[in-house]
């Protein structure tokens, strides 16, 4: 994608009420975050069907190296990864593939737990 292309999107990103109150688009949702923002995205490319991919990333935009784990919750049940150690200007992101069942329509809750801080969360999302 171009610089101008992109620039556009964010600020179309930037302009939308959905965006502000935390739905980046229809299966993603994101919050942000002092140092950067935390997204959980309810990916198709599953080979299951019926099935979606859960990814949950944080863009890490200032602050100091942080310890953290990716998790998300969904029917009442936590999923949590391992932990990693994440600096400035960087991006990292788990997926759990074949995950979420479509059919289901209930929410996800993507979740970052950082050593020494707290568990950070986004607002839900749906694949439906």
């Amino acid at each position: 994608m171009r610089r101008r292309e992109l620039s556009d999107v964010r600020a179309r990103r930037a302009a939308s009420p959905a965006v502000a109150a935390g739905n980046c688009g229809s299966v993603t949702s994101c919050t942000s975050l002092g140092s950067g923002e935390l997204g959980i995205f309810l990916s198709s490319a599953a080979t299951v069907e019926n099935r979606l991919n859960v990814v949950v990333s944080y863009k890490k935009n200032s602050g100091s190296s942080i310890n953290a784990r990716f998790g998300y919750s969904s029917s009442g049940s936590n999923h949590w990864a391992g932990y990693f150690n994440q600096s400035s200007g960087t991006t990292k992101r788990t997926t759990w593939n074949n995950a979420y069942v479509h059919s289901t329509c209930k929410s996800a809750v993507g979740m970052m737990q950082v050593t020494g801080q707290q568990t950070f969360q986004t607002p839900p999302v749906t694949g439906c």
